[in-house]
C-alpha cells in the first residue's frame, strides 16, 4: 500500500518530507476524536436498528422455540392415597386423564408466535427518535472529522511560523556576530575607541535568548504536529507547502484556488445547526413516546405445544400430545406510581432544552459568522501591511548597515534597523500564518462545529 508522503519513499530517506495536502490524508483514523465520534454514530445506528425491529413486530411476529424436560419427585396423588387408607395404583394402570396428572415425567416442545398490532403509536415515536440520533451522529462525526483537518491545518502553519521565527533569530544572531567582526577590525585599525566592542558583544549575548526561544518554541510545534498525525520521531521533518501561497502584488487573484472570498452565509448548510435540528427532533420524538406509553396495547399471541408422558426417564420418544393455544389481550396501563407522568415530563423537558439549544446555536453561527468576516478582511489587509513593512524593514537594515561599516551610522542606528527588521518580519510571519488558518477555518465553516464566542 502506497504511503500518501510523496518523499517518504525517496533513495535517501533520511527526512520526511510533507505537503499540506499529505498532511491531511495522514489524519489518523485511529485519533481518539475522531474514534468516539465514530463510536457514538456506531451506537445511534444500533438504536435506530432495534426501534425499527420493535416497530416491526406489530406485522412480524416475534417467534420462540423451547424444549423442556421434568421429572416428578413427590406425586401428589399418591400422597391423598396413602392418608385416605386407599392402595396406591401403578400409573400404568391409571386412565389416561389421570395418567398425566400422575405421570412421573413430562417432555415438552413448544413455539410461540406474537405480535403487537396496536401499541399506541409508541414504536413508530422511538423510530422516529432513533433515526434522528443516528442522523445527529453522523453530523457530529463529520464535525469532528473536519475540525481535525483544521487542526492539521493550524499545527502546519505552526511549525512554519516557529521556522521563519527562528531563521530571523538565526539572522539576527548572524547580523549582530558580523557587527562585532567589523567593529574589532575598526579598533584594530583605530578608527573607533575599543570600548565599543564590549557594546557590541553585549547587543550579540543579549540576541542569543530570542534564538534558543525560537529553538523551544519550534521543538513543541514540530511535536504537536507529529502526535496528530502520528509521524514518526526520529526523522526530520521537511514542509513543502508554501507559507505565503499569495500573490503580494494581486491579492485579490491568489495563487491558492480553494482560498476563500467571503463567508458562507446560508445557515442551512451548517452542519453544527443541522445536528441541532435533529436532537430537536430526536427529543420531541421522545416527549411523543412517553406519553403514548400511556395508551392501551393490543397482542396478540399463538402457542403450539406438543408433550408426552413416559414413564420411565430413560425414555425420549412418543406419544406426543397436541396443544395449541390463541391468545388476544388488551392491555390498558395503569399509572398509580406516578412513574409514567414523571417521565413524560422529563421528556417535555429535554424538548424545551433541545429548542432552547437549538435557538442559541443559531444566535453562536451569525456571532461567528460575523466575526469570521471580519477577521478575513483583516488578516488579508494585516498581511498585505507586514509584506510592505517587511520590505521596507530590509531595506532599512541594509542602509544602515552599509553606513555603520563605513563609520556614517552609529550603533545605536543599527541596532534600532535590526531590531524593526526582527519584528516586521515576525510580523509578517505570524500574518500569514493567522490568514492561513482563518481562511481553512473559512473554507471549512459548513462543517465546522460551533465554536464558543462570547459576544
Amino acid at each position: 500500500m502506497a504511503s500518501p508522503l510523496r518523499g517518504q519513499a525517496t533513495a535517501a530517506a533520511d527526512s520526511l518530507s510533507l505537503t499540506l495536502a499529505d498532511a491531511l490524508a495522514r489524519v489518523s483514523q485511529q485519533e481518539p476524536r475522531l474514534a468516539t465520534a465514530r463510536a457514538l454514530r456506531e451506537v445511534a445506528r444500533a438504536a435506530r436498528g432495534e426501534a425499527l425491529s420493535e416497530q416491526r413486530n406489530r406485522f412480524l411476529p416475534v417467534v420462540s422455540a423451547s424444549f423442556g424436560t421434568q421429572r416428578l419427585v413427590q406425586n401428589q396423588f399418591v400422597e391423598i392415597a396413602r392418608r385416605a387408607g386407599l392402595p396406591p395404583t401403578p400409573v400404568d394402570q391409571l386412565d389416561p386423564f389421570s395418567r398425566v396428572f400422575a405421570a412421573p415425567n413430562t417432555r415438552t416442545a413448544a413455539i410461540t408466535a406474537g405480535v403487537r398490532p396496536y401499541d399506541g403509536g409508541v414504536a413508530s415515536a422511538r423510530v422516529a427518535a432513533a433515526q434522528a440520533g443516528a442522523q445527529a451522529s453522523a453530523y457530529a462525526e463529520s464535525q469532528v472529522r473536519t475540525a481535525l483537518e483544521a487542526d492539521v491545518i493550524t499545527r502546519y502553519a505552526d511549525v512554519q511560523l516557529s521556522r521563519r521565527l527562528r531563521e530571523v533569530a538565526d539572522s539576527a544572531l548572524a547580523l549582530a556576530e558580523r557587527t562585532l567582526a567589523v567593529t574589532r577590525q575598526a579598533v584594530a585599525q583605530g578608527r573607533t575607541a575599543e570600548y565599543e566592542i564590549w557594546r557590541v558583544d553585549a547587543d550579540v549575548q543579549a540576541v542569543r535568548p530570542a534564538q534558543l526561544d525560537a529553538d523551544r518554541q519550534l521543538q513543541v510545534a514540530e511535536l504537536a504536529l507529529r502526535q496528530l498525525l502520528a509521524l514518526p520521531a526520529h526523522l526530520p521533518l521537511r514542509l513543502d507547502s508554501p507559507a505565503e501561497p499569495w500573490s503580494a502584488d494581486r491579492d485579490a487573484v491568489t495563487t491558492d484556488p480553494t482560498s476563500p472570498t467571503s463567508v458562507p452565509g446560508a445557515s442551512s448548510a451548517r452542519l453544527a445547526l443541522r445536528e441541532f435540528d435533529a436532537r430537536e427532533q430526536q427529543a420531541a420524538a421522545q416527549h411523543r413516546a412517553a406519553w403514548r406509553a400511556l395508551l392501551p396495547t393490543l397482542d396478540v399471541t399463538l402457542s403450539h405445544q406438543r408433550l408426552a408422558y413416559p414413564l420411565r426417564n430413560s425414555e425420549w420418544g412418543g406419544p406426543f400430545y397436541q396443544n395449541t393455544v390463541l391468545g388476544v389481550s388488551f392491555t390498558l396501563p395503569l399509572d398509580l406510581t406516578g412513574g409514567s407522568v414523571a417521565r413524560i415530563e422529563a421528556a417535555a423537558a429535554n424538548h424545551r432544552l433541545a429548542q432552547a439549544q437549538r435557538r442559541d446555536a443559531e444566535r453562536v453561527h451569525a456571532l461567528e459568522q460575523t466575526e469570521l468576516q471580519a477577521q478575513l478582511a483583516a488578516s488579508r489587509v494585516a498581511w498585505q501591511a507586514a509584506v510592505a513593512g517587511s520590505v521596507s524593514a530590509e531595506k532599512a537594515l541594509r542602509v544602515a548597515q552599509l553606513r555603520h561599516e563605513v563609520g556614517r551610522a552609529s550603533l545605536l542606528e543599527l541596532q534600532d534597523a535590526r531590531v524593526a527588521w526582527q519584528r516586521a518580519m515576525a510580523t509578517r510571519a505570524q500574518a500569514a500564518r493567522d490568514r492561513t488558518v482563518i481562511e481553512a477555518r473559512v473554507a471549512r465553516l459548513d462543517r465546522l462545529p460551533l465554536a464558543p464566542i462570547q459576544p
